[in-house]
């Protein structure tokens, strides 16, 4: 099969060892593509490589996938079977060179800079990860470039899980593996779940838990391409909505195993969030006929529980 011998030769012939790896999952994109690679191979960091892991596009993708690798030697192409993100993400990390490793959703774009001013921070720091701003932007919006001169906020063990749950109460795509470089041996027991939605919740928990050290920069550093229909509470309540539960379930699990009240709190809140957003669709929205009304009755049942839960700690 074609796409199995190209990912074979790839592995083959890209041995060249980088700084950062930079792995962008590509599906019927051809519209945005070329925007967002613009912005990978024109950073202002030249030790790279982007691997791009065409999964299995028909409209035109993988043939300009294949263009760009031959404009730029630092760009791998990988085709495969279409097995949708996690799975072309864990084919990414399978193939990337990089001591360090990031991720980028192909209709979105990055700052020129940002990827050197997060290599120079983390090798100044000895930091494992580094995390910076993201923004949304929509069709003709003008975006903001902004840089700012501050010193890094430096966090820890522990306080770093406490970072990424707080955070995630307040801040736009907090639990987003987009807007972090990592140390790439941090995923070396650790795979995206393959076959569900919401996959960067308990990974990226799972990723920083192995992290030592941790710095946050505020820069924006990623560009969150947005359209009209890629709202919360858009569209109906379908079927596959429910991995947001399977996701926020396994991140409260991981809470538990640690005596930190704290942690439990915040994973608890957003299990119950996760809740009340799919009930929240399904109100605005309405409801896909692959939702039974069962379904439905168990969300309202659950988010009462966890609601519960969630009081009865306040008081602790």
């Amino acid at each position: 099969m074609k796409g199995s011998e190209d990912c074979i030769l790839s592995k083959l012939n890209n041995t060249k060892s980088v700084s950062l790896s930079i792995i962008v999952p590509v599906y019927q994109v051809v519209t945005y593509l070329e925007r967002c690679i613009d912005s990978l191979v024109n950073q202002t960091y030249r030790d790279i490589e982007v691997i791009l892991v065409d999964d299995g596009s028909t409209d035109g993708s993988s043939e300009l996938c294949d263009k760009l690798a031959r404009n730029d030697e630092r760009v791998r192409v990988i085709h495969k079977e279409n097995g949708g993100l996690s799975t072309a993400r864990n084919v990414g990390l399978a193939n990337a060179n990089g001591k360090y490793v990031t991720f980028v959703d192909s209709d979105d774009w990055v700052d020129l800079n940002i990827y050197e001013k997060c290599i120079t921070f983390l090798h100044e720091y000895s930091a494992d990860v580094i995390d910076f701003n993201v923004e949304f932007v929509k069709e003709g919006q003008k975006i903001s470039n902004q840089n700012i001169d501050r010193e890094p906020f430096v966090l820890y063990d522990e306080d770093i899980l406490y970072d990424y749950l707080y955070r995630g109460q307040t801040e736009k795509c907090p639990f987003s593996v987009c807007r972090k470089v990592y140390l790439k041996s941090l995923f070396e027991n650790v795979y995206f779940p393959e076959g569900k939605v919401n996959e960067d919740i308990a990974t990226n928990f799972k990723v920083l838990q192995c992290a030592k050290k941790m710095i946050r920069i505020r820069d924006i550093g990623y560009y969150y391409y947005q359209d009209n229909a890629t709202s919360l509470t858009s569209g109906v309540l379908r079927s596959r909505d429910f991995d947001l539960l399977v996701a926020c379930q396994e991140l409260y699990d991981l809470t538990r195993k640690y005596d930190n009240k704290e942690l439990k709190k915040l994973s608890l809140i957003k299990l119950a969030r996760s809740y009340f957003s799919l009930l929240a669709k399904a109100a605005i929205g309405g409801i896909s006929a692959d939702v039974s009304r069962e379904k439905i009755a168990f969300l309202t049942i659950q988010l009462r529980k966890i609601m519960f839960i969630c009081f009865f700690l306040r008081c602790l």
